[in-house]
């Protein structure tokens, strides 16, 4: 004959069972989301200074000394695509330049790995235009 206690322990032992199955299955999607949300923000903040650094470039460019705002669209474009050839998807480049700034504006989309949601990057830089200035009283 077995013990109240043998009886007792068997039951109680039982209500556990498949207790961390149920645990895993609410905890590991959870975790995974967690870390696709990190890895986007992430993707997100890397886009952003690869877009800041673009519009940098393309403004640099076109500032240059008797250059367009079509080279710096060049220049901004070439940029992303050997930077972050995947990374920012749907790009755009746009610069204006006039005697005394040049502008560049890049609008891109980020790579995305969390469904339904979508981040795009807008950055702007401006650059003073070179301009040769002769010196004084030269004639």
């Amino acid at each position: 004959m077995r013990s109240v206690w043998t009886v007792l322990r068997g039951r109680l032992g039982d209500r556990d069972r498949g207790s961390a199955t149920v645990e895993a299955v609410l905890i590991i999607p959870l975790a995974v989301v967690a870390t696709l949300l990190v890895v986007q923000f992430v993707l997100v903040w890397h886009g952003r200074h690869v877009a800041q650094a673009a519009a940098q470039s393309a403004a640099r460019a076109a500032a240059a000394y008797r250059s367009t705002a079509a080279a710096g669209e060049s220049v901004g474009a070439d940029y992303l695509a050997g930077v972050a050839p995947t990374l920012l998807p749907g790009r755009a480049v746009r610069v204006t330049r006039d005697a005394a700034a040049a502008t560049a504006a890049v609008h891109a989309d980020v790579l995305t790995l969390v469904p339904f949601l979508t981040f795009t990057v807008d950055e702007r830089a401006t650059a003073p235009v070179e301009a040769f200035t002769p010196p004084a009283g030269a004639p």
